[in-house]
């Protein structure tokens, strides 16, 4: 089940943050191994509504999914014409799975869950970024037929960034 996170749910939330934390380290790359996504930055995303947890049938969080409709300003470093999708968007930011369920589709349900709320909403843009080394990403965005628009960057560095029309997404 995916529902709004709770403050109660933090310590669960910060131990799936900690099995990608891992995973990231493992793959060699440097995204999220500066202390971020924080504490403070969780219980900013729950303070916000925008944060997500995804249970088990047990009520354990096994992913956590940041679902956010009113833009991200790092995206305007990229040139209106390089986006595919309309400026109306869903951004999705700090998608994890636990590490005991990698691999067993969880990511794939919240990126599910995030399309949903879109089309809820009437939003068919659908924009997100990863690490150029996050192959694990990069093969899911490829998968569900996002395209690469360009390279922005944040102060942790630079990310890359693709986006897809959910209308035309047969997987999402």
């Amino acid at each position: 089940m995916i529902r709004k996170a709770k403050y109660e749910d933090v310590d669960a939330i910060m131990a799936v943050v900690a099995d990608a934390q891992l995973s990231l380290r493992e793959l060699g790359i440097d995204q999220w191994q500066d202390g971020y996504p924080s504490r403070e930055v969780i219980l900013s995303d729950i303070e916000s509504g925008v944060g997500n947890v995804l249970t088990d049938t047990n009520n354990q969080v096994i992913g956590y999914v940041v679902v956010v409709f009113t833009g991200e300003e790092t995206y305007a470093q990229l040139p209106a014409e390089a986006w595919h999708t309309p400026e109306e968007y869903v951004v999705v930011h700090r998608l994890c799975v636990a590490r005991k369920c990698c691999r067993g589709g969880v990511a794939t349900e919240l990126m599910k869950f995030a399309a949903d709320m879109s089309r809820r909403r009437g939003v068919r843009g659908f924009r997100i970024d990863t690490h150029r080394g996050n192959v694990r990403m990069l093969a899911m965005l490829e998968k569900f037929g996002f395209e690469y628009c360009g390279v922005i960057y944040y102060p942790s560095g630079e990310r890359l960034a693709y986006d897809l029309d959910i209308t035309n997404s047969k997987l999402l």
